[in-house]
């Protein structure tokens, strides 16, 4: 968990610009199946606050393409799709859930709530 809370530190200082930020690269990417290049897009387009991008990068956690296979993280994703409106992200995340420990879960729980607060509209964190 210590790993995961680095990790997460890590990503979130390192600076994102909205030419880095593209979820149509990551779509096009993922047409060609070149799934190392859309994950990282659907990465940058989702830590630059990009809601579209969530469920495809939980779905990439949650099959291994492009990244290691971690529940965890697709957990996270998918929770943030869900919460963005996205239809089938409870699906996916009860999906993720399922092969995951309740500690892994409650674990996966408090790293969402980082996630929430790090993606948070600046007007929304001033509150």
């Amino acid at each position: 968990m210590i790993f995961r809370s680095i990790l997460l530190l890590i990503v979130l200082l390192l600076p994102v610009s909205s030419a880095m930020a593209g979820f149509e690269e990551g779509e096009a990417a993922n047409r060609e199946g070149d799934r190392d290049t859309a994950f990282a897009e659907y990465q940058a387009a989702a830590m630059a606050g990009d809601n579209r991008a969530y469920g495809k990068l939980g779905s990439m956690y949650l099959y291994g393409l492009g990244t290691k296979r971690d529940y965890s993280m697709a957990y996270v994703w998918f929770g943030l799709s869900k919460e963005s409106g996205d239809k089938y992200g409870e699906r996916f995340q009860q999906t993720a859930a399922s092969v995951m420990s309740a500690e892994e879960v409650s674990q996966a729980e408090a790293l969402l709530n980082d996630y929430r607060k790090q993606l948070a509209a600046p007007e929304d964190q001033a509150r």
